[in-house]
């Protein structure tokens, strides 16, 4: 009977300069992909919020590790993307609220407001362009 063995070495730090550069370019694309979709998903109503997607820098943390993002700055694109819960709207320092009513102006000291169903722009975009990637 004959018998061979071999010891095989990987050079993790040699094949992490080979790897970076194809995951660097397989991250952005999909990156650029995913905030476009977004910007496509995005509900519209002045156009601000879909202006405040961007994308996050290419972030190496390891020879195979690489975290990247899209990221929507408005302050209230959280309350878009993941619906709000009702909640109580209250006047400020001790004024009124004034809305249209049927009738004429509506004054109020607080109203409660029903809340808002959820709209995850980002997160379907990232959906949508991982599965037609087949990466989903």
């Amino acid at each position: 009977m004959a018998d061979a063995r071999y010891v095989f070495r990987l050079d993790q730090g040699r094949l992490g300069q080979q790897v970076q550069p194809i995951m660097a370019r397989k991250a952005a694309s999909l990156t650029r992909r995913i905030s476009a979709q977004a910007r496509v998903n995005v509900p519209v109503r002045t156009g601000f919020l879909g202006r405040s997607i961007q994308e996050d820098p290419l972030v190496f943390s390891g020879p195979f590790r690489l975290s990247t993002g899209v990221t929507a700055t408005a302050d209230y694109a959280a309350a878009v993307h993941d619906g709000t819960r009702p909640h109580v709207i209250r006047a400020r320092n001790g004024q009124y609220l004034k809305f249209p009513g049927r009738n004429g102006p509506v004054f109020a000291r607080s109203v409660n407001h029903p809340g808002t169903r959820p709209r995850p722009f980002l997160r379907n975009a990232a959906e949508q362009v991982l599965r037609a990637d087949g990466l989903a």
